[in-house]
């Protein structure tokens, strides 16, 4: 899923310099960032937010902590449960009770957060800027408005009172210091119409920038049934990734957004790391290279006998080609999704699984190495879908008007992998 709206581009030494200043004027409190953008007329503006911890803790104890999430798929998508305890739906309004719960997808091929506009409108959130237009998975996208959603908790299901008469009488001692609770502090997200369905918004990869140790996506299943998870690393001393293949991803210009070197029947292709797309998806250019079959031909679909004098037969047959393709979809063979202008853009499947595979390095300290340079791990096996989405085509290093091979890395390959750490300071993410 992709949320493009920057007019500059973003250094991440420019933003390590930032936390050191800001981690310096905190004094006691440990802040790690979370960065939110917003936008100027003069270009963009990094506004350094924070992951408060309690002040409890020594430096050393804040700087590698470890927060554990549980990690809630909302159809194929990954969002995780925040809580807002100073937001008030209209109803708890008219009650002078506060407290929401909102699941945000962890996006990691956006570089915008944002927040669906019917529920800032239903929270009364405040306003605090614009965010200005770009692209999306359909092509260009409008700018909306930024808000403030302000201080949240990972809501990890644990009922808290929700006033202070409520938490006089509670049990739990633990209500009355909040930033003993605080997941993050002075979150800001844009109402851009990007979907995120099902969820409130989506976080960027500014967000996984927060955390120096880096994300890690435990998907679930297996025989010990354990539940799918997500946890954050304040800094690598808890990080265990013995064992795991290292996968060194390069900032797109501009963007910043992930890419990482596929390899499809011998073809390599450069692809977006999404874990906010459910499909894996490769457009036309790299299909071709790599001689991918396709499931259903929509040439011979969308062409009519133009040459035939008989009007009738022209109804005729867009009402044959029409119907195969409903059927095509009704049979997952071809996905549609909207496109600029209301113009639709349909991804067709690919007739047979294929061979997926992935650049990995033997040591991430070595990675330029010349070992490296042509080692592939296997990823999966796996049906994927072909089309030239306007979105892929508008990242800089991935098309262009020259619309060189080019893909999407979605969900349903990278969920193959039981573990994926991915670490945005580091540009590396482990499987």
């Amino acid at each position: 899923m992709w949320s493009l709206s920057l007019r500059g581009q973003v250094r991440p030494e420019s933003l390590i310099t930032r936390l050191a200043h800001q981690q310096h004027n905190m004094k006691s409190l440990r802040i790690l960032p979370i960065l939110c953008l917003a936008t100027s007329i003069q270009g963009f503006v990094l506004q350094v937010r924070g992951i408060y911890r309690s002040v409890a803790l020594s430096q050393s104890e804040q700087d590698d902590e470890v927060v554990r999430s549980p990690l809630r798929f909302l159809g194929p998508y990954p969002t995780i449960p925040l809580r807002f305890p100073h937001l008030a739906t209209a109803s708890q309004r008219t009650r002078n009770v506060t407290g929401v719960g909102l699941d945000f997808v962890l996006d990691t091929a956006a570089n915008t957060n944002t927040i669906n506009q019917q529920v800032a409108i239903e929270l009364e959130l405040e306003q605090i800027g614009e965010a200005p237009g770009g692209v999306g998975a359909g092509g260009g996208i409008q700018g909306g408005a930024t808000y403030m959603l302000g201080d949240c908790e990972l809501d990890l299901g644990v009922v808290k009172p929700n006033t202070p008469e409520d938490a006089e009488s509670s049990t739990d001692t633990s209500y009355g210091d909040e930033t003993e609770n605080l997941f993050m502090k002075g979150l800001t997200a844009s109402a851009l119409p990007v979907a995120s369905p099902a969820a409130a918004g989506l976080l960027s990869l500014a967000f996984f920038y927060c955390f120096e140790g880096g994300v890690e996506f435990s998907w679930g299943s297996g025989a010990d049934q354990v539940p799918p998870s997500v946890t954050f690393y304040g800094s690598s001393k808890h990080l265990d990734v013995t064992g795991m293949k290292c996968i060194s991803f390069e900032n797109l210009p501009v963007s910043m957004l992930p890419s990482v070197k596929l390899c499809i029947n011998g073809v390599e292709v450069p692809a977006l790391f999404d874990t906010g797309s459910p499909i894996t998806v490769l457009n036309a250019r790299a299909a071709e290279a790599a001689g991918i079959a396709l499931a259903v031909s929509l040439e011979s679909q969308d062409e009519t006998k133009s040459s035939s004098w008989n009007p009738f037969s022209k109804i005729a047959d867009n009402i044959k080609s029409a119907s195969a393709l409903s059927d095509a979809t009704s049979k997952g063979e071809i996905l549609t999704i909207a496109g600029t202008h209301g113009k639709p853009v349909r991804l067709v499947k690919s007739k047979a699984p294929v061979n997926i595979m992935i650049h990995t390095s033997k040591n991430p300290t070595t990675s330029s190495s010349k070992d490296d340079q042509n080692q592939f791990t296997d990823l999966a096996e796996s049906s994927l879908y072909v089309g030239d989405l306007p979105g892929l085509a508008a990242l800089g290093g991935l098309g262009g008007e020259s619309a060189p091979p080019a893909a999407v890395l979605g969900m349903d390959v990278i969920t193959r992998c039981p573990r994926v750490v991915f670490r945005a300071q580091q540009n590396e993410i482990y499987i």
